[in-house]
């Protein structure tokens, strides 16, 4: 297995593949110009960044733990909470990225497509490939609900699961300790 950069991680992909998802089925509502050339699909820290515009965006938290089975083998869960004003929007934001997580396994095998290009394709790199998915899937989907009263913004909440493997380039064994 390549090893991989400690820089990525299992929800930066997974962000950017929903990105990906909503574009290609919603490209009217999902288009970052509407957002000062900024993706709002953003961790909740970076939530307040985008507050100044408009349309709906995304916050999402995770939480990774590790298996007793193999070391490599690792779980994950990653919550998207998607606020708009618009439950119409809201619903079909849901329902697509519902439809992209909630396969498992054929999940995993479009993310880690997406993220490492076909593997039967040598000619196309593949930055990714020591981080692979072996499934992905729907953990819950709360609909949308008010925020604080009727007519604004509402809120509504996706949560995946996941298993994935990893190689990480790391050394765990530095030089022994000289007093």
């Amino acid at each position: 297995m390549t090893k991989m950069s400690t820089v990525i991680n299992p929800a930066y992909l997974l962000r950017s593949y929903a990105w990906a998802v909503l574009k290609a089925n919603d490209p009217q509502t999902w288009d970052e110009t509407k957002y000062g050339g900024l993706i709002p699909i953003v961790p909740v820290s970076e939530e307040p960044e985008l507050e100044e515009f408009a349309g709906p965006h995304i916050v999402y938290g995770y939480a990774m733990s590790s298996t007793s089975d193999l070391h490599a083998r690792k779980m994950g869960s990653m919550t998207f909470a998607v606020y708009d004003q618009n439950f119409r929007r809201l619903t079909k934001t849901l329902t697509i990225l519902e439809a992209a997580f909630e396969r498992q396994d054929e999940s995993a095998q479009d993310v880690n497509e997406y993220t490492s290009g076909p593997q039967n394709n040598p000619a196309i790199a593949k930055p990714f490939v020591g981080l692979r998915f072996g499934y992905i899937a729907i953990g819950f989907v709360e609909g949308g609900t008010p925020e604080e009263t009727e007519g604004g913004r509402q809120s509504a909440l996706l949560n995946i699961t996941f298993e994935y493997y990893v190689d990480y380039e790391l050394n765990t064994r530095p030089p022994p300790f000289v007093p």
